[in-house]
């Protein structure tokens, strides 16, 4: 089968030539995919020289199909010859695929009050409403994991319902002692938390998502803690003519130039090109994690290349340009020589298309994992050795929630 891309404005349109069946089927979504991941989410396919479709080449249109739908996308066929047109109507799938060629309209994005191109990148700035200012508190002391561990006076529960974020070290239980050996990263947001439980290798994330008198509480050891609302919505995507990708450093430095402000606490939902990080393999609790080598490896797990190249990414962090006080002490250097500091959780999902658009914090959150189960959680980190580095976190497009703080005191 010939595929041409014949792209115009916000639509793409799919020119196939031959059989979809079950030698071509793999081949279309696959391009479909494609299309989907360089940012395409109003597809046409237009079918005149196409002269069969098989229930595999149905199968493949339901799927994106539903998958574009997802995210307020659309997949249409356009043109049908006859013989595809009555398969189509023998499917049930005529209704919405043939229907909504003939209609196909592209609503514009509505474009933010602030844009900016920077460093192969453009940024729209959403201003949204907010009634309480975004605040953040430090909790806990981070260099106790390389000193002398984590006791029990040390540890405190933690509830994060909707309106607030978090990321640090817990776990899901009762009390320290309950949860001794699960202490691990943790991300929270929009009413979700999200954990990797440690002293298990083949240890999946756990999560906790609000839900009537059910809110997501976490036993901590240490955490940053934020609460308010988020005062704009950024979306982000990487320009063709650029590297087609954006670096995780340059897009902090980027939120933080847009706030006005030295720190600033943000969620992002983004496709990422491949993320670097690390995540503890055992509890730091009553012993201090070793930072020499070889032992170091026993203690954490390194991504010693891109960890889940084209996955869909939840990242929580904080970052500043200038820090002092109770919060210096869990802040570091997003790469060498960077002029920005950061703590930064993420946790990784299966691939899926970030909506376009506004979008609302705490919903746009819960529909994610709704959708789909987190693969693993990561304290995410440049790996700059010459050589012999991976570099760093890297993103394609998403949309970030970003707030300035102030201060951040401890308490």
């Amino acid at each position: 089968m010939e595929i041409t891309h014949h792209p115009g404005g916000e639509l793409l349109e799919l020119r196939l030539t031959g059989r979809l069946d079950a030698t071509w089927a793999e081949h279309v979504g696959n391009t479909i995919e494609s299309a989907v991941r360089a940012g395409s989410h109003q597809i046409v396919l237009n079918f005149a020289g196409v002269d069969y479709i098989s229930s595999l080449g149905i199968r493949v249109l339901l799927n994106h199909y539903k998958r574009l739908k997802s995210v307020k996308g659309n997949l249409s066929v356009s043109n049908p010859s006859d013989i595809t047109r009555t398969i189509l109507k023998a499917a049930g799938l005529a209704a919405f695929l043939l229907s909504n060629a003939a209609e196909t309209s592209v609503t514009p994005v509505p474009t933010a009050g602030t844009q900016l191109t920077r460093a192969g990148a453009r940024y729209q700035l959403y201003p949204q409403p907010a009634t309480t200012p975004l605040s953040c508190t430090v909790i806990g002391y981070p260099e106790q994991i390389g000193a002398a561990g984590f006791t029990e006076k040390d540890c405190r529960p933690l509830s994060f319902p909707s309106g607030t974020f978090g990321l640090g070290l817990g776990a899901f239980g009762e009390g320290f002692a309950d949860c001794r050996n699960r202490f691990g990263e943790f991300l929270a947001a929009g009413g979700c938390a999200i954990m990797l439980p440690t002293n298990d290798p083949h240890a999946m994330p756990d999560y906790v998502v609000e839900e009537g008198m059910l809110v997501p509480r976490v036993e901590t050891l240490y955490a940053l803690v934020g609460a308010g609302d988020f005062s704009a919505m950024v979306r982000f995507d990487a320009t063709p003519e650029g590297p087609g990708k954006i670096a995780l450093s340059d897009l902090v430095e980027t939120l933080i130039e847009l706030s006005g402000a030295e720190s600033v606490g943000f969620v992002v939902l983004a496709e990422a090109a491949g993320l670097v990080g690390a995540s503890l393999r055992r509890s730091p609790a009553d012993a201090p994690v070793s930072l020499e080598v070889p032992a170091l490896r026993d203690w954490l797990s390194f991504t010693t290349e891109r960890a889940s190249e084209r996955s869909l990414a939840l990242l929580v962090g904080v970052a500043a340009r200038q820090i002092s006080g109770e919060a210096a002490g869990f802040l570091r250097p997003m790469k060498r020589d960077s002029a920005v500091k950061a703590h930064i959780h993420a946790a990784m999902f299966p691939y899926r298309p970030v909506q376009r658009g506004e979008l609302p914090f705490a919903k746009t959150v819960a529909e994610v994992l709704a959708a789909s189960t987190p693969s693993t959680v990561l304290h995410l980190m440049a790996d700059t050795r010459p050589f012999e580095g991976v570099g760093e976190t890297d993103l394609v497009r998403g949309a970030c929630w970003i707030g300035s703080l102030p201060t951040i005191p401890r308490v």
